[in-house]
């Protein structure tokens, strides 16, 4: 039901970046490059079966507050219900939010097998705040003759750089999250306790 976490998948499908973007655009370049920096640490930690699975879980939740926009992306996942929420409420939304992240994707790195991930372009956005928007654009190769295409939203202002979200074939997994969370307070009396409920049930597995 609530299934799909993007900035886990993000990671996961980041792990080998084989071709950069050949780009006099300094902003383009540097969204490349970071994503890049990621993908070489993920590898080079993450997938390694040696370690515990505490380990990589820890691991993952330091990349994934890195590189992620963690309470942009989470309040953006609530939509309207975020105004009308209490600081407890909030608060514990999100910390659960995070949590679910890392205890239902972490583990997944030690079954990564090598499949190539592959940048293709990467174009500006047009934003009307302070901050440049690039759209990195990349093939996955899950099949060799079916590659699937993504492109991450990439923010960044001054020396601050994150991944704020990405689109799966052109659907936005921002989006997406939204609509299934926004689902699942209307579907209980629009009430935001029915989705704590559900992801503390998730965390707690």
């Amino acid at each position: 039901m609530i299934a799909r976490f993007i900035p886990a998948f993000v990671l996961v499908v980041s792990l080998t970046i084989v071709a950069p973007v050949a780009t006099a655009d300094e902003h383009l370049d540097k969204s490349v490059a970071f994503i890049e920096s990621m993908s070489v640490r993920a590898i080079s930690t993450l997938t390694d079966a040696e370690i515990m699975n505490e380990e990589r879980r820890a691991q993952f939740r330091s990349l994934f507050r890195e590189g992620f926009a963690i309470h942009g992306i989470a309040r953006f996942a609530l939509g309207r219900y975020w105004r009308g929420a209490s600081k407890d409420e909030r608060e514990e939304y999100l910390l659960l939010f995070e949590d679910v992240i890392v205890n239902t994707w972490a583990d997944r790195f030690s079954l990564y097998s090598g499949q190539k991930f592959e940048v293709i372009d990467a174009t500006d956005e047009p934003t009307n705040g302070p901050e440049k928007v690039a759209l990195v654009s990349s093939l996955f190769f899950t099949r060799p003759s079916a590659p699937v295409r993504i492109e991450w939203r990439v923010a960044s202002q001054g020396n601050v750089i994150k991944i704020v979200d990405v689109k799966f074939e052109g659907i936005s997994m921002a989006n997406t999250q939204r609509d299934e969370f926004n689902s699942v307070i209307r579907n209980n009396g629009r009430k935001l306790s029915a989705l704590l409920i559900q992801l503390r049930k998730m965390r707690d597995g």
